[in-house]
């Protein structure tokens, strides 16, 4: 017969706990690496703009022209400048998440173990009683292989 662990409405919310403390650090990570791909793109686009205003200084040069291509690049490393901020944002509340997390496992590690030694007391428990039930029967034999040698 098992044993009904008197903790199992617990440690299942534990489990729930753990595991919803660890898809929200996924959730995080996710965030990083798409605001990191962000950055990305407006690198690329920076690079293309400086490129294609290398190519524009050649012949007539519009000052209008260069003052555009100046502000926006100055505006797409603002933009790289503010998603980086966010990325920091990011990393904190990710690196709260993994405490989370690890705090998370560790109580769902102590529910575990309690279940464990639980487990292993009734085991005990069961074998002593059965050595106990087997002993009698053993007394018993032996007293009635007794009387009938009288």
């Amino acid at each position: 017969m098992p044993i009904e662990f008197r903790f199992k409405v617990l440690l299942e919310l534990r489990r729930q706990e753990r595991d919803e403390a660890g898809a929200s650090l996924g959730q995080a990570n996710e965030a990083i690496n798409k605001v990191n791909a962000q950055i990305d793109e407006i690198k690329r686009e920076r690079v293309n703009l400086r490129s294609s205003y290398d190519v524009n200084r050649k012949g007539d040069v519009s000052v209008d022209a260069l003052l555009a291509h100046g502000r926006y690049d100055l505006q797409l490393q603002a933009d790289i400048n503010a998603l980086q901020t966010t990325v920091a944002e990011l990393r904190v509340e990710m690196e709260k998440r993994r405490e989370k997390l690890v705090a998370a496992e560790a109580e769902l590690k102590r529910f575990e173990k309690l279940k464990e030694n639980d487990e292993a007391a009734f085991r005990a428990l069961e074998s002593k009683r059965e050595n106990e039930e087997a002993d009698e029967v053993s007394s018993r034999q032996y007293a009635l292989e007794r009387q009938r040698q009288r």
